[in-house]
């Protein structure tokens, strides 16, 4: 079932081939499937966010956690408050596939691997 959840959360994340939750609505009729559409929420909210940071050039705390996941320490630019995100391993990987999300977590992004691997075949 765990598989499931994030193969419906990489292809809501997926900016080329969109899931159009209206279009297939019985899809998101149980509670794992709710699930990932919140996973895929907090993930684009945290892309925003690490974006922000990046443009500011404000790296966010990274804590590796024992089980492949992270720990995210945002701080807020004009409170004094931090927001901390745990991510699965699953959730980690998908949102180094962001630029931003690798720029945090220290990872070069999907693209910048693909064009250095076709660079490498030429």
């Amino acid at each position: 079932m765990r598989e499931f959840l994030y193969r419906l959360v990489q292809r809501l994340h997926d900016e080329a081939r969109p899931l159009s939750r209206n279009k297939h609505f019985h899809v998101f009729g149980d509670a794992e499937s709710r699930r990932a559409l919140r996973i895929d929420r907090h993930l684009r909210d945290l892309e925003e966010r690490l974006s922000e940071l990046r443009e500011r050039g404000e790296a966010p705390r990274v804590r590796s956690l024992p089980d492949g996941g992270v720990q995210l320490v945002l701080r807020h630019p004009e409170l004094a408050v931090v927001r901390t995100a745990t991510l699965t391993a699953q959730e980690a990987q998908l949102l180094a596939r962001h630029p931003a999300g690798a720029w945090a977590l220290g990872c070069p992004a999907v693209e910048q691997v693909s064009a250095g691997a076709a660079r490498k075949g030429q």
